[in-house]
């Protein structure tokens, strides 16, 4: 059992998967995690001073036991609102004066009709942090189409996997990506960081994979082969 003095000074360690998405939350702000798990990135923000109060939620009970058990290991409970909630539905963002949205370890379709449901994540100034462990392309699909504008994303890499973090605002307004964009992630082209190349290259694997099973079905490849070629392209300016 842990004394007082021990939950407030202990910090729980993110991986780097959730340390990126929590490294985007602002300094004073206060962050809603939806679909909190264990809540580790409301607990790491509250003892690291970064946030002074936190709202998490989860769709089962059972996560939400857990976020609550685990916050109280780390004397954080009083500081932090739990909800059992399907996304941000019966969350109240407002009263808890919530400025970032954090969605992770969901599929970009969920996140993306979580987005559409929750008319909070439309309001000046909100930040949303979304980190899909599916479906970027279509997650990027849907915010570039929806007004939501990807200002910054990055990429992190957890027990082999390679994911993006976005960083997303609501403008109203819609945006231009050409596919290779919306399968990567317009920003990761512009920044090119060091987990880009592999980024690239898995991704190309799984469009070799698709064109050879397509192929194999006497289906159409050409919308494939262009994006494999487009994808190719960009790969070799890494050099």
């Amino acid at each position: 059992m842990m004394t007082e003095t021990e939950k407030t000074s202990r910090c729980p360690v993110l991986d780097d998967r959730l340390s990126t998405a929590a490294a985007y939350v602002r300094q004073g702000g206060v962050v809603c995690d939806i679909g909190t798990d264990h809540a580790y990135i409301p607990i790491y923000l509250l003892c690291r001073g970064i946030c002074s109060h936190a709202v998490a939620s989860d769709v089962n009970e059972g996560p939400l036991a857990r976020a609550r058990q685990h916050a109280g290991e780390y004397g954080t409970a009083e500081k932090i609102a739990f909800y059992l909630s399907d996304g941000l539905d019966t969350v109240e963002p407002e009263k808890n004066g919530v400025t970032d949205i954090c969605i992770c370890g969901m599929g970009g379709e969920l996140t993306a009709s979580i987005l559409e449901r929750g008319e909070y994540t439309r309001r000046e100034n909100i930040q949303l942090i979304l980190q899909p462990m599916s479906s970027a392309y279509e997650l990027r699909t849907y915010c570039t189409a929806a007004g939501y504008s990807i200002r910054d994303e990055k990429l992190c890499e957890a027990n082999g996997k390679i994911y993006s973090c976005m960083s997303v605002y609501y403008t109203g307004q819609k945006e231009e990506y050409t596919e290779a964009e919306l399968l990567l992630g317009k920003r990761n082209i512009e920044k090119r960081e060091p987990l880009f190349a592999e980024y690239v290259k898995r991704h190309l694997a799984s469009l070799e994979k698709k064109i050879r099973g397509r192929t194999a079905g006497g289906l159409d490849i050409s919308y494939e082969t262009a994006l494999h070629r487009e994808l190719t392209e960009i790969i070799g300016k890494e050099g």
